[in-house]
């Protein structure tokens, strides 16, 4: 009798994608890819910086939780998104010593439960943006 031949490969095992407290729109997507067995890999966790920017509307969301934990706002919006049901392998774009010692604090927030869940669905509500939106301001951000 002829042997089958095993199935391929699947051509790719990881997705990178956009992800953070104001753009949460591909969420469902992300989960969908994780629970069929694939690494998510998320960039932009701190919405390039406009997560901790004064005068944006959801900076004040992430300083008041980030004061009521006693945690550094961008380490917030790292293990926010690290929270997540998809176990995301988050991107923190830290270009300085100092910033990676701020985001590496948000592995302190996750495994000391500092974020409860229902303060993590709090903070989602207060941030999420019309994905639309998120992406016309995204446009406009002068890049360096």
């Amino acid at each position: 009798p002829r042997v089958p031949f095993p199935p391929p490969p699947p051509l790719f095992d990881c997705v990178q994608a956009t992800f953070n407290l104001c753009e949460q729109s591909v969420g469902p997507a992300l989960a969908e890819a994780y629970r069929a067995g694939m690494q998510v890999i998320v960039k932009e966790a701190m919405a390039n910086g406009r997560l901790l920017e004064a005068g944006q509307p959801a900076t004040e969301s992430v300083r008041a939780v980030a004061g009521k934990l006693g945690v550094p706002p961008d380490a917030l919006c790292l293990a926010a998104v690290m929270q997540q049901g998809f176990s995301p392998m988050v991107l923190s774009g830290a270009t300085t010593v100092e910033q990676i010692a701020s985001n590496a604090r948000a592995l302190e927030i996750v495994s000391g439960g500092k974020l409860e869940e229902a303060t993590l669905q709090e903070l989602m509500r207060a941030c999420r943006m019309e994905a639309g939106e998120y992406w016309a301001e995204r446009g406009r951000l002068a890049w360096n």
